[in-house]
């Protein structure tokens, strides 16, 4: 019988045990077989837990997308005794898209949308970066800025429509205290769009602030602290570290609040009603009178489907792009 050397046994040891403890090959098979088993029972109680959400937003939005797709290729009159709905194939759409009405309800959405975002971004990053600093009272003006996130749109709209009032509102009182004429807000075109994307500005102000707080808190201090220290400014590190690093966070930003400033109605509908004239209407509210001013539905669910794909063109078209900026770097 073979015997091995004293120092052999340390190293042995360690073989011996996991010879011990390796479990053999049918007991490892059935292992496998119970873990397996284990995850497909949690992946079908997973489903089934989706499922009642899944059937809600399957009943509260495919439901109506689909019906309104359907209208939208009906000739439909709700006038008594008016003819019963009928194919109408494109006619619809054609008539939506030969409204002048219509394209310039678009140009000014899209106006809208670029201004109230670039402003968003532009003032939400330097608030977002004074409150990400550890100093006093950073708290206290974290919730002054999430203030407008409890007020309600209409809320905010009339409100807006107070300060820019031409005989009462405080934007001219205190234009007035300085010596200013102060001008009426709601005849001139462009001040009336001024006040309505100030007001909506006002109002989406937190979510942009809240999301760029996220953001900066997942950027690491060890890049700062490594470009201080080779000697790159305060714009260097802004420039280099912190926006290329916020670029997940500011495609958030741009797809929601995309979506949600195409859909801009309640500033509109209640500070200036479209005008003066037509120089505030914008899709919403354009949609908004072709339906329940006018009772053309057909025309409407013809309208509601365009502006679907406008919205998802447009988020599209920002998402591929920045994530393409990002896959080139």
């Amino acid at each position: 019988m073979e015997r091995n050397a004293p120092g052999d046994a340390i190293h042995l040891a360690p073989r011996r045990v996991a010879e011990a403890t390796r479990a053999p090959a049918p007991v490892r098979a059935a292992r496998h077989g119970r873990r397996g088993s284990l995850v497909d029972r949690r992946r079908r109680s997973g489903m089934l837990l989706t499922l009642p959400a899944l059937l809600t937003l399957a009943a509260t939005a495919l439901y109506p997308l689909l019906w309104t797709m359907s209208l939208s290729f009906q000739s439909f009159s709700l006038a008594v005794g008016g003819e019963e709905p009928a194919f109408a194939g494109l006619a619809n759409y054609e008539r939506v898209l030969g409204d002048a009405a219509f394209w310039t309800a678009i140009g000014q959405t899209v106006g809208y949308v670029t201004v109230t975002l670039t402003v968003e971004l532009l003032v939400g990053l330097p608030i977002a970066l004074v409150l990400h600093r550890e100093t006093r009272g950073r708290k206290v003006l974290r919730l002054v800025v999430a203030l407008p996130l409890m007020i309600a749109p209409v809320v905010a709209a009339m409100a807006g429509k107070f300060l820019f009032s031409p005989g009462y509102g405080l934007v001219n009182e205190g234009l007035a205290a300085l010596g200013i004429d102060g001008p009426a807000w709601f005849a001139d075109p462009w001040l009336a769009r001024a006040a309505v994307l100030s007001t909506n500005a006002w109002l989406a102000l937190p979510f942009v602030v809240l999301v760029l707080l996220a953001g900066l808190a997942n950027i690491p201090g060890e890049l700062r602290e490594a470009a201080v220290t080779d000697g790159a400014g305060r714009w260097r590190i802004l420039w280099h570290i912190t926006l290329p690093l916020l670029r997940p966070s500011i495609l958030i930003i741009l797809v929601i609040r995309l979506a949600d400033a195409f859909r801009v109605f309640d500033a509109v509908y209640v500070m200036t009603g479209g005008g003066p004239g037509s120089a505030t209407e914008v899709l919403s509210t354009y949609l908004y009178r072709q339906m329940f001013t006018r009772t053309d539905f057909a025309g409407g669910a013809a309208t509601s489907v365009l502006f679907v794909l406008v919205i998802g063109i447009c988020a599209g078209a920002v998402f591929l792009s920045l994530r393409g900026r990002r896959g080139e770097r």
